[in-house]
């Protein structure tokens, strides 16, 4: 059944709900859009110029231990892919400028960052600082599809089918 369909025959879900949530949810797109923008602009006020690359983290999760007196923290990227898009060979392929600025705040910070990859009905995952990656520019420039790419081998990547998901996170996450 198609997304809309659902929304139309599922009245358990009231007309407000979505209504809220669609405005919040763009009101969040645009505010990362205009932070992006604001920054660029305050970079160009500064001579010389400073080469930077802007990005988000789609999530931080911070686990307590020992009545919080110990923490944990984790981020996380998710991506959602075509299969034809995201496997390259022997390689899951992801934007090469993101992943090194996830990589290095990762290092620098000192805590786990994992990649997880939506392909169709299966999910890839790695841990950035646990995997090894090349990085090469690759794509058609007369296609626009020519770009940087981050390619980590498949050896050191776990593959998950969705319904596993939630018990492989939880064993990783939350069992160690």
């Amino acid at each position: 059944m198609a997304s809309r369909t659902v929304l139309v025959y599922n009245s358990s879900i009231s007309l407000d709900f979505i209504e809220t949530f669609t405005y919040r949810y763009s009101r969040d797109v645009f505010n990362r859009l205009r932070l992006s923008r604001l920054l660029e602009e305050a970079r160009r006020l500064v001579t010389p110029r400073v080469p930077v690359y802007i990005s988000d983290v789609d999530a931080l999760m911070m686990q307590y231990f020992d009545n919080g007196r110990r923490r944990r923290f984790i981020g996380f990227e998710f991506k959602n892919m075509r299969r034809d898009v995201a496997l390259k060979g022997g390689y899951v392929k992801v934007n090469g400028k993101q992943y090194e600025l996830h990589y290095y705040f990762s290092r620098m910070a000192e805590f786990d960052f994992y990649y997880l990859v939506r392909a169709g009905r299966e999910y890839f995952l790695w841990n950035v600082a646990r995997a090894p990656v090349e990085f090469r520019w690759l794509g058609d420039k007369d296609k626009g599809t020519y770009d940087y790419y981050a390619l980590v081998p498949r050896d050191f990547v776990a593959q998950i089918p969705e319904e596993e998901l939630p018990q492989y996170l939880g064993d990783m996450i939350f069992r160690r």
